[in-house]
């Protein structure tokens, strides 16, 4: 079996709540799309807290990867919110409640005095910010979707369950680039005061929300939506920025279709073959996830993983599980 990397965007500090798609029977019919192809900037805030472990063993109770949601009944989304909470309730146990995998568990916590502050004796995050690919925009309600997999934590591939979250226009890019058992990545900057969408929405299938600013100006043409029955194995493209910032069309092969009901982003097997893409990232790499798949004129898919042990190939998840 062949080894792949999950293509997360970059993450520089980390957080958690996706909110449920709708069953398929229930989405509405989507037949056009643009597609993107431009590398964003992502921040967000955390729904909740996730831990990611113990400073010692005495915090019984609370694992790894459990997303706090309150302390003493009161909700708490940042670090700043769990301090001013145990600091001001003058008790040496509080009650902490925390979701476990969709369930929640009540925990009394003793806490852990250091100096004149209290502490909770555990490692968090509660924020994310990162790099990834945008893959679609539908002007019938200025919403878009991108990077086609759920953003994890990258220290217990958690689900980051996300309260609310901004995109912003990617600025100084850096490519290194992938090869074979060495995975590529794109690094860049962006200035978080000029935003240009937000989301509230991270699950299995990616990230989803509204632009605010986006002005399509004819540079993208609207594509047909395909249905995933009619996707073939042979050759397609996928559309991603380059290194002048332009959103350029680039060769790739579907090697192998799968049809069936996947919950994850493996629904295709894709092999870059363009020469000029190759040269430019090495394959696929870290933060291309979202690439948007274009086959006969129609938007099929979107990159998600990359094989460790080719760079070149990787697999893409069909469009209508980014649809919401």
């Amino acid at each position: 079996m062949k080894k792949f990397y999950l293509l997360s965007i970059i993450t520089i500090s980390m957080f958690i709540l996706g909110i449920a798609r709708v069953n398929s029977s229930e989405k509405k019919e989507v037949k056009h799309l643009i597609p993107l192809g431009n590398i964003v900037g992502i921040r967000a805030n955390t729904d909740g807290i996730l831990v990611l472990e113990n400073e010692e063993d005495y915090i019984d109770g609370i694992k790894s990867g459990d997303n706090i949601v309150s302390i003493e009944g009161k909700r708490v989304y940042s670090s700043k919110d769990v301090k001013k909470i145990i600091n001001h309730c003058n008790k040496d146990f509080v009650d902490v409640l925390v979701d476990r995998d969709g369930d929640y568990i009540q925990k009394e916590v003793k806490l852990k005095k250091n100096g004149n502050e209290y502490k909770l004796g555990l490692w968090i995050r509660d924020k994310i910010s990162g790099i990834g690919t945008m893959t679609f925009y539908n002007p019938e309600d200025n919403t878009f979707s991108a990077i086609g997999h759920a953003i994890k934590d990258i220290d217990t591939n958690e689900l980051i369950k996300v309260k609310n979250g901004n995109i912003y226009n990617a600025k100084d890019i850096e490519i290194i680039k992938g090869d074979d058992g060495c995975v590529g990545q794109i690094k860049a900057n962006f200035n978080v005061d000029k935003s240009i969408g937000n989301f509230n929405n991270n699950d299995d299938f990616g990230i989803n929300g509204k632009l605010t600013t986006y002005d399509n100006g004819g540079k993208h043409k609207i594509l047909e939506v395909s249905d995933k029955k009619d996707v073939r194995a042979g050759p397609a493209s996928i559309l991603f920025q380059n290194k002048d910032g332009i959103i350029e069309e680039y060769k790739v092969v579907i090697k192998k279709i799968n049809n069936k009901d996947r919950k994850y982003g493996k629904d295709m097997i894709v092999e870059i073959v363009d020469d000029r893409l190759i040269d430019y990232t090495g394959g696929i790499i870290q933060g291309m996830s979202g690439a948007p798949i274009i086959q006969n004129n129609k938007i099929i898919g979107a990159l998600t993983h990359v094989f460790l042990d080719n760079s070149k190939i990787g697999y893409g998840i069909f469009i209508d599980k980014m649809i919401i």
